[in-house]
């Protein structure tokens, strides 16, 4: 697995999917991330959110959430972040942390269409 993806938005999805939700006993202590069809998604607590990302490598695994979400929020400073995860470890910025049920056959938990990239809105062209 191997994403470039906003920091922030990667935070504030992390923090909808801590949450418990009603009639649910015990929260989950981990999340799962993975990425594929150029977006990133994290899963915890019956709760899946995602975000559109610049994704190198499709794959998957399982970090602990609380402690995940304050190392992202220690790198309060960056605006971007890649995250590079194999069947040992997750790399982000100088910080390597182990990886719990890597995998790298991902799916998306829906269909997504990934359209064309086109730069005709800054040269204010017409397409």
């Amino acid at each position: 697995m191997h994403f470039t993806v906003d920091r922030k938005r990667l935070v504030k999805m992390l923090e909808a999917v801590r949450r418990k939700l009603p009639g649910v006993k015990k929260k989950d202590k981990n999340v799962r991330i993975y990425a594929c069809a150029a977006r990133v998604f994290v899963e915890a607590n019956g709760v899946t959110a995602g975000e559109e990302a610049l994704v190198f490598r499709d794959g998957g695994c399982h970090q602990p959430l609380e402690q995940f979400l304050m190392l992202l929020k220690s790198y309060s400073p960056k605006e971007n972040v890649t995250i590079e995860a194999d069947e040992r470890v997750l790399r982000l910025f100088t910080s390597t942390v182990n990886v719990s049920d890597y995998t790298a056959d991902v799916k998306p938990p829906a269909h997504f269409v990934v359209g064309q990239v086109a730069d005709t809105w800054v040269s204010g062209g017409k397409k």
